[in-house]
């Protein structure tokens, strides 16, 4: 066969095991009982499917292997990626998100932890109905942590 036109090889494999096993088979499926000769049939079509398969999935993951990578796959390795943040930082991330969101999280947890940064008492942020502390009130919190000492 040619090296160019690999699925012509497999399909004469298969063509030649299949001739193979129908020689092996037909003589079983012949002495048999009539209830199991369904069981040899399908168990001979299913080796032969199986390993035609097997072939024709190592030619096309030979073939996908020489065309080389696809525009999508080169897209993405060249795409440079950002530097990892770390864990912590991406724990206050969520607990300012979760204290812009819900007022008994920012009482409950932020503003604690913003005290025990300040040596003297802050400024309390405005309450918002039904909602956590506004960017502009934390804002103001952390630019007052920011000029005390």
């Amino acid at each position: 066969m040619r090296a160019d036109r690999p699925l012509a090889a497999v399909a004469a494999r298969s063509a030649m095991l299949t001739g193979v096993v129908l020689l092996a088979t037909v003589p079983i499926y012949v002495y048999v009982e009539p209830g199991l000769r369904a069981l040899v049939a399908r168990g001979a079509a299913a080796l032969v499917l199986g390993v035609a398969l097997l072939q024709l999935r190592r030619v096309i993951g030979e073939t996908l292997e020489a065309a080389g990578a696809s525009p999508l796959e080169s897209a993405r390795a060249r795409h440079v990626l950002e530097p990892e943040v770390p864990h912590h930082y991406r724990g206050l991330m969520s607990d300012v998100r979760a204290a812009l969101r819900s007022r008994r999280y920012f009482d409950n947890v932020m503003w604690p932890r913003l005290q025990a940064l300040s040596t003297s008492p802050l400024d309390r942020p405005p309450v918002r109905p039904g909602r956590g502390v506004s960017l502009a009130g934390l804002r103001r919190v952390l630019a007052a942590l920011e000029r005390r000492p």
